[in-house]
């Protein structure tokens, strides 16, 4: 099984409305896209958006990501703000704790030192 984790920050109130209509599309789109085992969608702080996949294979994954609606959405993403996203290979559903864990640690985090380490706050991750 392959599973996807993506968060995604918004910024601005017009980018949120035109991040929703594509996320709605999306979202319907994953739900009949061949392979998906589990799809769910969460905002673990105020305009940031996190979706957690599992899929029959990563191809499955990869053919819902580079079409369609998602596809769409990747081309307008820019103008809505930006993202992270990681994916794995794994035996066992993943639940979202952990699959944030793993995006933060393996694409850099959006956690704040100012905010507990259990709320998810809004920073681009530092570039070297």
């Amino acid at each position: 099984m392959y599973v996807s984790v993506t968060s995604f920050l918004v910024k601005s109130p017009w980018a949120n409305l035109l991040f929703q209509m594509h996320a709605m599309t999306s979202f319907m789109q994953a739900r009949k896209s061949k392979g998906i085992l589990k799809t769910e969608t969460f905002s673990p702080f105020r305009k940031v958006y996190s979706t957690l996949t599992h899929w029959e294979s990563k191809e499955d994954m990869i053919r819902f990501r580079n079409s369609g609606a998602h596809l769409k959405a990747m081309k307008a993403s820019a103008k809505m703000g930006h993202g992270i996203t990681t994916g794995w290979e794994t035996e066992t559903y993943v639940n979202r704790e952990y699959a944030l864990e793993r995006l933060h640690s393996e694409k850099g985090s959006l956690i704040s030192e100012n905010v507990p380490k259990n709320r998810l706050v809004a920073s681009r991750p530092k570039s070297i």
